[in-house]
């Protein structure tokens, strides 16, 4: 089995110093991820070595989705405005069936979180900049262990504010 990790934030909503300390600490991750609302532009020196996606709030030049290999999974990553991650699940359920996808990383919602449906992992990391009232500001780290896979939801300074282990997760195919 090959261990992988993965760092994904998302809506740092132009916060270059979350963005920062995020590439910082996670630097030695197989995949730095951000699922958009960073607000700035591709070009960004910040963004270089990272997969991003484009959310409502940011400029022309990024891509609305990307598929990602981690290990033998496949990763759909998108920032969730365009499946109305806001209002449920379900469109971006359809599309993760679709692409085929075994785990799914998005944000928009600025609410942190990991749950399984029909097979398929969901994870948003949260947000860095702007977190709902009484809600930490987080960014999540998922890595697979022997045991399954683990999510943890780290605050920018590195603190952890919650975790979530998925020890019967694996691939859907």
């Amino acid at each position: 089995m090959t261990n992988w990790r993965i760092a994904v934030m998302s809506d740092s909503h132009g916060d270059t110093e979350t963005v920062r300390h995020f590439l910082d600490r996670q630097s030695g991750s197989d995949h730095l991820i951000h699922c958009g609302d960073s607000e700035l532009p591709a070009e960004d020196k910040l963004l270089e070595g990272m997969a991003s996606v484009k959310g409502n709030c940011d400029p022309d030049g990024l891509p609305e989705y990307r598929m990602l290999e981690a290990g033998e999974l496949r990763v759909l990553v998108t920032h969730g405005h365009l499946d109305g991650v806001k209002s449920g699940m379900l469109p971006l359920r359809y599309r993760a069936e679709e692409a085929g996808a075994d785990l799914v990383l998005f944000g928009h919602t600025h609410l942190y979180g990991a749950e399984v449906h029909d097979g398929i992992l969901f994870v948003n990391p949260g947000s860095t900049h702007r977190p709902p009232p009484g809600r930490p500001a987080t960014y999540a780290v998922i890595e697979e262990k022997a045991e399954g896979v683990s999510v943890r939801f780290l605050q920018p300074d590195g603190t952890e504010a919650d975790s979530a282990d998925f020890p019967d997760f694996q691939k859907r195919r």
